[in-house]
């Protein structure tokens, strides 16, 4: 027997047992009808309860009762059965017209089963019309065209190629009356209302399926239903008990937000379950799932490896604090909880200076312990010479000259100073001297051969600044550890770096230092389409080689094709040839497959300033919280600092994405673009996004891709 199960069944299952009470008990019934499916197979289905009225929305569904107005949705053909979905009546009848037509087909050429929605009666497709600027026609590639529009006569192609706008059922049964014969007539049904509603992909699946690349389930034998593996939308339901048990515990234990975690693609899959025999890497477009595939190679390695330390690191406080809450909802037991560790980079280099400076730890924060001041208003002091303070003043004729070609000299400076950080140690830091030893790879704006002696001068008066005040920045820290090089350890046997693309040379020098060379000693994923932060980044010389461990996932799987086509049009459109020449071993920048899901465009609206803008977001915020109880909502303001917009959430009363909140616990957050990466909400707003604020009218001009990439990290969220 077949017994496999659609997404949306996983997500309905977690659903009912999240309410409680006579959702529960439904969610108990079908636990025990998917038991006894499983230990019993078809002999089963005589035994259930079905309701009285049949169904005609779904070629072959039957809908069970499962008492108090609940229902539970299958498809089945002879020895294959595929759960639909779970519910009250109410629901079910809504998601029934939502999946008119949907069939299970066979996927040759990839041995999986997939869905596609087809006709078989007269409204068994759902038509949902979105407008088109273009005829839909050219929604197709030409060799789908010339599929679809084989053996139609003149009149009919003529027909199909004027369709555009918004176009009616009216309009496509016009068309249906030319074409004689029947099984081309629903060819072009089913393909053209999939255009009208903007899915190409069934559209593209619709035809493979006429060409015999696809065939439906039915047309299987049961020895070719056994050998079939798990698809992008269709799992099979585990027949093994203990596999079966594992299953229904985590649908059970999972939330809303965690139900990505059990079902997912297989391309995910295979990054999780997959062995290295060394370091690996993963790049993934946003929205790919990096994050899921890190939470759960983790939770792997932990269980499968008994004593063995495993460390999630990411450079993000915040992404740290939610993928910590992750791991926590994923965990299958407490003991392989207690071997995985989840740290930014920051609070990794606190842990380790604590044991190697105890009467220090005072220092090592970015908050000043004697003032309460952050370390941006430390650097602005120190860099404008004020309190008595004149170490920056070597900097002036080098401010002095940006600021003559329109460039903000304190901002590009404090970021050379990551840059160098990046790229050496303190004792190195003469290489920096020569731009022959070192081309300052990632920095496009040039700088005068001597003015570098100056700026590492002026780096070295900051560190002396931040050390007299109590204050330190992040990569201060990779500076102090990298004093106490001879006392690292090899304290983890695995490390997961997520959103990779943040780390430079001497933090992944560090990163090598501390885990065990080994089978999967380091795994990275990332999107060198997200790196944000001028930084040296160079895997060899920070002893990492990943050699053929190269992989990609290119499908996003969050954003609707509107939000992705806009977020890397702006990429895109400001793309620097750094990005696309990374070096052999480098994440690679990626052109993502577009989701198949549909929405309205990202709207973008004017208005007279920054308060009027944030006035209408959070009414907007307010409004859409009303009609969608428990949505997550983000509030992403550009040109401002984290530390500025932290002190203006605290002041309106809003919580702001730092790494030590709840985000899933709050309806409305606060951000800067950047700490917004690796979350998911259902509204996203961006606010102060104009004219010589994104990117910055001070930004030199050659480095301005940075600000792109920030964008893009915001809008696809």
């Amino acid at each position: 027997m077949f017994l496999a199960r659609y997404e949306d069944f996983d997500h309905s299952l977690c659903d009912l047992f999240e309410r409680g009470g006579p959702s529960r008990k439904a969610f108990d019934k079908v636990n025990i009808i998917l038991g006894e499916l499983s230990s019993q197979g078809v002999k089963h289905f005589s035994k259930l309860n079905y309701t009285n009225h049949g169904e005609t929305r779904i070629k072959n569904c039957s809908k069970v009762d499962l008492g108090n107005g609940f229902r539970l949705i299958f498809q089945r053909r002879g020895d294959h059965c595929c759960m639909l979905y779970a519910g009250d009546h109410d629901k079910c009848d809504k998601w029934l017209d939502r999946n008119k037509g949907l069939s299970l087909i066979h996927d040759v050429e990839n041995n999986t089963v997939e869905t596609v929605f087809m006709s078989y009666n007269e409204n068994t497709i759902i038509s949902d019309p979105k407008p088109s600027n273009s005829p839909l026609i050219y929604k197709l590639s030409a060799d789908y065209q010339k599929d679809l529009l084989q053996n139609l006569d003149e009149i009919a192609i003529l027909r199909i190629a004027t369709l555009s706008g918004i176009v009616s059922s009216s309009e496509i049964k016009g068309i249906l009356g030319l074409v004689a014969d029947e099984k081309k007539q629903k060819l072009v049904k089913d393909v053209l209302i999939s255009l009208a509603n903007d899915d190409v992909e069934n559209a593209e699946k619709r035809i493979v399926l006429e060409k015999g690349v696809l065939k439906e389930l039915d047309s299987l034998e049961p020895h070719e239903l056994v050998q079939i593996r798990d698809g992008d939308s269709i799992r099979r339901v585990p027949l093994d008990s203990d596999e079966y048990r594992k299953w229904i515990d985590s649908l059970a234990r999972s939330g809303n937000h965690m139900k990505w975690l059990f079902f997912l693609h297989p391309e995910q899959e295979k990054m999780i379950v997959t062995d290295f025999s060394g370091p690996a890497q993963l790049s993934g477009v946003s929205g790919s799932g990096k994050t899921c595939v890190a939470v759960l190679r983790a939770l792997r390695l932990s269980e499968v490896s008994s004593n063995k330390k495993v460390l999630i690191l990411t450079l993000n406080r915040s992404l740290a604090g939610l993928i910590d809450q992750l791991v926590e909802a994923a965990a299958k037991d407490k003991y392989g909880r207690e071997n995985i560790e989840v740290m930014s980079l920051f609070e990794l280099c606190q842990k380790l200076l604590r044991g190697f400076e105890p009467k220090r730890t005072k220092l090592y924060d970015s908050v000043t312990f004697k003032l309460e001041e952050h370390v941006d208003e430390i650097f602005r002091e120190y860099y404008r010479c004020w309190a008595n303070s004149k170490d920056a003043s070597v900097l002036l004729p080098i401010h002095k000259s940006m600021n003559a070609l329109g460039v903000n000299g304190e901002n590009y400076l404090r970021e050379e100073f990551d840059w160098i950080r990046s790229a050496l140690s303190a004792k190195d830091r003469q290489e920096y001297y020569s731009a022959e030893t070192m081309p300052r790879i990632g920095r496009r704006h040039p700088i005068q051969q001597s003015w570098r002696k100056l700026i590492v001068n002026g780096l070295i008066g900051w560190e002396n600044k931040m050390e007299a005040v109590g204050v330190i920045d992040y990569l201060g820290l990779t500076t102090a550890i990298s004093r106490h090089t001879e006392k690292l350890n090899e304290i983890y046997d695995h490390v997961i770096l997520d959103e990779a693309q943040d780390f430079g040379t001497k933090e992944l020098e560090l990163v090598r230092k501390l885990v065990k060379p080994g089978n999967n000693d380091i795994f990275l994923c990332g999107d060198i389409a997200q790196h944000v932060l001028p930084k040296h980044r160079n895997l060899s010389q920070a002893g990492i080689t990943i050699g053929q461990n190269r992989y990609k996932i290119i499908k996003n799987y969050r954003n609707t094709k509107q939000i992705l086509k806009a977020a890397y049009n702006v990429l895109y459109q400001n793309l620097n040839e750094e990005m696309l020449e990374r070096s052999e071993d480098d994440l690679e920048i990626l052109d993502p497959k577009y989701a198949n899901r549909s929405s309205n465009k990202p709207v973008v609206l004017k208005a007279n300033d920054i308060a009027e803008e944030l006035n209408y977001s959070l009414k907007y915020c307010n409004t859409y919280i009303k009609i969608h109880p428990g949505a997550s909502c983000c509030i992403a303001i550009a040109g401002y600092t984290l530390c500025e917009i932290e002190r203006f959430a605290e002041k309106i009363n809003l919580k702001c994405l730092d790494g030590t909140l709840d985000p899933f616990a709050e309806s409305v957050v606060l951000s800067d673009l950047e700490q917004t990466k690796g979350y998911e909400f259902d509204i996203v707003i961006i606010v102060n996004c104009c004219d010589e604020i994104m990117p910055p009218s001070d930004a030199p001009e050659e480095e301005v891709y940075r600000d792109a990439c920030r964008l893009y990290v915001a809008m696809t969220r």
